[in-house]
């Protein structure tokens, strides 16, 4: 009964904050002080991994820092730089400064600004390598050299303290620079804030090939502009699509994401109809890519194991950790989520009072349960490859991790993102400033591990090394070294 009148009320509370709360361009000291006492307050109370990488002094100097800095802060966007700041200063993937959850001004100046270059890029080797180009003078293949003098090196180490992971999982923040993936570069959100282009240009170096470095001046675009003219070139961000494609006894099975909440795909259907054919057609090698796959729904990967898996896999997921029994009312305005029931706990948590994670409290019913992935009468037989790389720091870390475990298929790739610690989630809500209407996205649960577990993601079986020259050429180095191993 209770939790029912509670969600109510939290409800109430977020209806009327809607009608009475406006998110604003500019900032008085008061009004930044307010917003920072708001979300420092959020994530000590409700974020249960704030030491899971960093010691106590560790972390109460990244929140003074923040103090300091979102309190001088007279606009959203400044405010939105230090809040970014501070979330990434948790080493937590899933603590971040999402920009579809942002409000009001701060969210129309991060999308909709014509402060953005007019390029795409991927960085490689440390060099950035230039995918595609909305200017004239500029191409696909050419390297950057500097922004606005600053090199690749110069601009990396500006951009890793915004830059979100769990622990020390560096490949995945760098991944968060390029254009080739599925969500947005952070080159697009942050850079701009960082170093705005000067009266709407960026000054670059660039070359092509081997030879001689060329400056040129670039007028700053919005997304929106950048997009379309890249698409009448045909450069495209990458495709959501899954799709099988068999050629002879080799087969590709392509999974971009299983974020599929929205989306028509039938994924048990498409398992289904995936392997009945590479059984028809008696296809003996499968390559899986999950390179651009950030995660989604953890099924997914479940589902995939039982068509692999020659015997039974058992895993035991423990995502139970949380700092609270009820959250705290004077909190409850400011926060988000799909199911206020995330904020209570009364009645199912218990104490923890050992280990890393002492003086926090476990949620019952999402501790130590056992999965059981049963092997499929119908399973694939076939030797399998899956492509991994940094991109895979939610469920699809889970699927490497698991595949690793059960000895289903090889690894080939770079290292995932992710964390062995595991990973903070399964509940979420967002805290929504009340002023300048950033928002900052807060696990609710974490991963139980002991003291000996290792700050460290999946490493693949086969690693493959980037060169730059290559990836001009356009060449996919990965997938040429897998289809190699099938061969």
């Amino acid at each position: 009964m209770f939790p029912r009148i509670l969600n109510r009320l939290f409800g109430l509370l977020l209806l009327l904050t809607c009608f009475c709360a406006t998110a604003a361009d500019t900032l008085t000291a008061q009004e930044a002080s307010r917003d920072a006492a708001v979300l420092a307050s959020a994530l000590r109370a409700l974020h249960p991994a704030l030491d899971k990488y960093r010691s106590q002094a560790e972390v109460d100097a990244s929140f003074a820092r923040f103090r300091e800095r979102a309190g001088a802060a007279r606009s959203a966007a400044a405010m939105y730089l230090a809040a970014t700041e501070l979330a990434a200063s948790i080493r937590c993937g899933h603590t971040w400064t999402n920009v579809l959850n942002q409000q009001g001004a701060v969210k129309q100046r991060l999308l909709e600004a014509p402060d953005k270059l007019p390029l795409t890029m991927r960085l490689v080797e440390g060099r950035w390598l230039v995918l595609g180009s909305a200017v004239p003078g500029i191409a696909g293949g050419d390297e950057l050299l500097t922004i606005d003098g600053k090199s690749s090196s110069e601009v990396v180490a500006m951009m890793l303290p915004y830059l979100r992971a769990d622990g020390g999982s560096d490949g995945k923040r760098l991944r968060q620079l390029n254009h080739d993936r599925m969500d947005y570069s952070m080159m697009d959100i942050v850079w701009p804030l960082l170093s705005p282009p000067g009266q709407g240009v960026y000054r670059l170096a660039v070359r092509t090939g081997m030879g001689a470095a060329r400056n040129i001046d670039v007028p700053a675009i919005t997304l929106a502009a950048r997009t379309a003219r890249l698409q009448t070139q045909r450069v495209h961000p990458p495709a959501e699509k899954w799709e099988l494609r068999i050629d002879g006894d080799i087969a590709v099975m392509t999974l971009p994401t299983f974020a599929l909440y929205r989306d028509t795909v039938d994924w048990r259907q498409f398992f289904a109809d995936s392997f009945a054919e590479l059984q028809r057609r008696q296809v003996s090698r499968l390559v899986i890519d999950i390179r651009n796959n950030e995660g989604g729904d953890d099924l997914i990967g479940l589902e995939l194991l039982a068509w692999l898996a020659k015997v039974p896999v058992t895993d035991v997921w423990d995502q139970s950790v949380t700092m609270y029994e009820r959250v705290p009312y004077k909190l409850a305005r400011y926060l988000d989520t799909w199911d206020f029931g995330f904020f209570d706990r009364t009645g199912a948590v218990d104490n923890i009072t050992e280990g890393p994670q002492a003086g926090r409290w476990r949620f019952r019913p999402k501790a130590r349960q056992l999965r059981t992935i049963t092997p499929r009468p119908d399973r694939y037989t076939g030797k399998t490859w899956l492509l991994i790389g940094p991109e895979n720091s939610s469920a699809t870390f889970t699927l490497a991790r698991l595949v690793r475990q059960s000895g289903v298929a090889t690894l080939v790739g770079q290292p995932t993102g992710g964390n062995l610690r595991g990973l903070n989630g399964g509940q979420l809500a967002w805290v929504t400033l009340p002023h300048s209407g950033v928002a900052v996205d807060i696990p609710l649960l974490a991963s139980s591990y002991g003291t000996d577990t290792p700050d460290a993601s999946i490493r693949p079986d086969v690693l493959v090394k980037r060169h730059f020259s290559v990836q001009a050429a356009g060449r996919d180095e990965e997938m040429e070294a897998v289809l190699q191993l099938a061969r």
